[in-house]
Order: structure tokens, then C-alpha cells, then sequence
């Protein structure tokens, strides 16, 4: 059986280890390795929207240094599957 997967709720990767809401809808205080967002924090004074439009003006790129983007990674993609009506500008 493989592990769940979660779907950011800023830039919609679908390979998160965890959700970015524990059970009780508090937050987990992870980290997305695509776009960065530190859930608790950044989230606190802007919402996933926000968020998703600065990550997009900033270029949409991978963020983590870490753990690298899957092969074949398109944050534009991406965003489609995840958000198809969002605009992305």
C-alpha cells in the first residue's frame, strides 16, 4: 500500500507527504518543496490565493534546493490540472 499523497492548496503539487491541516484543521506547519509556502505562517496574513499569485509573478519555479521537482515537472501544468479556472496572471 503506498502513503497518501496531499495536493498543495497554493500551487496544486499532488506529491505532498502531508496535509497542510492536521485533523482538527490546524495547521501542520509543513513546508511545500514547489512553492515554498510554510503552512501556518505564510498563510496566516494572506490566503492560498495570494500566495499563488506571488508565487506565479515571481516566475513559478521549483523552490526547494533540497528535493528536486519531479522528472518532467510544469508548474504551468500544474496549476491547470489543480486550479483549471484560476487565472494565472
Amino acid at each position: 500500500m503506498s502513503a497518501a499523497k496531499f495536493t498543495c492548496p497554493v500551487c496544486g503539487f499532488a506529491e505532498l507527504p502531508e496535509s497542510h491541516l492536521d485533523p482538527t484543521g490546524s495547521p501542520t506547519y509543513s513546508i511545500c518543496p514547489c512553492c515554498g509556502v510554510h503552512f501556518g505562517a505564510d498563510d496566516v496574513e494572506a490566503t492560498h490565493e495570494d500566495l499563488r499569485r506571488a508565487w506565479i509573478a515571481g516566475g513559478a519555479e521549483w523552490w526547494s534546493m533540497n528535493e528536486h521537482a519531479p522528472p518532467g515537472w510544469n508548474a504551468d501544468a500544474q496549476l491547470k490540472a489543480a486550479f483549471p479556472d484560476a487565472p494565472r496572471n
